[in-house]
Formats: C-alpha cells, sequence, structure tokens
C-alpha cells in the first residue's frame, strides 16, 4: 500500500510496532489509542486555532539504561513508499511541539515509526531545529496563533525547539526487521528475569 488508505493498515501498523518495541525488552509498558482509559495520555489540545484534539498512537513507559523510566510518544505510519511522508511528519513535529509544552511529563521521548523512509537526501536533518522551526511555522495558527510568518517568529519557544530535536528519534521498520527479534520464550524469560533484578534492588 502507498499509505494508510484504509483503517486497518494503520492499526496493524501501530500493533507491530507495539511488539516490536515490546520484545525489545526496553519498554516496560505500552499503551494505544484503544487502550482505556490510558489512550487519554496519547491526546493533546492545539493551543490556538482548531479546537479537535490530535493525538499520538502509542505512549509508554521505558526500562534500562539512560531509557530507565522515561516516556515515550509515537507516530506509527504503516507506508510502503513515501505518498505524503513528509507532511504527516511536519505535523508530528508540530505536536511534539505543542505537547511538550502542556504535558512534559509524557514526552521525554518522540518516536516517528515508519515502513518507508522519506526525504533521503535530507534525512540526517529531519531532527534539527530549523527542520522543527518550520514545522511549528506551518502549522502556526495551531501552534501560535498567528496567521502571518512575521508575527509568528517572534512567539516561537527555542528552547522547547532544541528539547524537541533533542527527543525525536525516527525509526524505520520492515518485514524482516519485525522478524529478528527474541523469540517468545526467550522474551518471556529475560523480562520475568528483569523483574526479578529490579525486585532485588
Amino acid at each position: 500500500m502507498a499509505g494508510e488508505d484504509q483503517h486497518d493498515s494503520g492499526d496493524v501498523g501501530v500493533a507491530s510496532a507495539k511488539k516490536w518495541l515490546e520484545m525489545s525488552t526496553r519498554v516496560e509498558m505500552a499503551w494505544t489509542r484503544k487502550d482505556r482509559p490510558l489512550k487519554e495520555l496519547l491526546e493533546f489540545s492545539w493551543p490556538h486555532g482548531s479546537q479537535t484534539p490530535f493525538s499520538f498512537d502509542l505512549g509508554g513507559k521505558l526500562r534500562g539504561g539512560a531509557f530507565e523510566g522515561q516516556s515515550f510518544l509515537a507516530e506509527v505510519k504503516n507506508y510502503t513508499r513515501e505518498g505524503d511522508l513528509p507532511t504527516h511528519f511536519m505535523k508530528f513535529l508540530a505536536g511534539c511541539y505543542v505537547a511538550l509544552e502542556t504535558h512534559p511529563a509524557r514526552c521525554d521521548n518522540f518516536f516517528w515509526i515508519s515502513w518507508s523512509p522519506f526525504q533521503a537526501t535530507a534525512w540526517d536533518r529531519h531532527t534539527h531545529t530549523g527542520k522543527i522551526k518550520r514545522a511549528v511555522l506551518a502549522h502556526r495558527r495551531q501552534t501560535i496563533g498567528k496567521e502571518g510568518v512575521r508575527d509568528a517568529i517572534p512567539l516561537i519557544d527555542y528552547h522547547r525547539i532544541y528539547l524537541v530535536s533533542q527527543r525525536v528519534a525516527l525509526i524505520t521498520m520492515s518485514a524482516k526487521q519485525q522478524e529478528l527479534v527474541m523469540l517468545k520464550e526467550h522474551h518471556e524469560a529475560m523480562i520475568a528475569r528483569i523483574i526479578s533484578e529490579s525486585g532485588a534492588a
């Protein structure tokens, strides 16, 4: 499929991404928009303009190393080629900017998970501050509440843009990659050990 033309494709992508993250052993718990009432932790409101809230596809809590106890929010795009991913990514970045201001405790990490890369020649700049600034300005009516770019620029929170740039991670999936994870029995044994060691500490 070129993109998430059908709702089922999006659901499959979210379920696959959730499973892959959980099988990494670095996710202590994760939830989706279908998990009530935890789905409310994925929902945010634009501070200006549209009264329609936006939400991420996945959220949860990480474990281990530098990620211990950190939160994450993830957007999942089950695309087989670029399609309109650049447009969705800009909205994702603008959403990260807004979410970090309103609920920072949920925003230690932002994961963009897709099955297709996009704008490959600029891939190394997708998380740069300049890109995030452009995303905020592209959605300035919702993020800042101004119609014109000149009026919006002075109101940008550059420190928050920097924080978003440090927290966004791009994860590109593939069918084979989804298979190259721990076997279920190994994963269960590893999680049991992690829980046991955590309790002993």
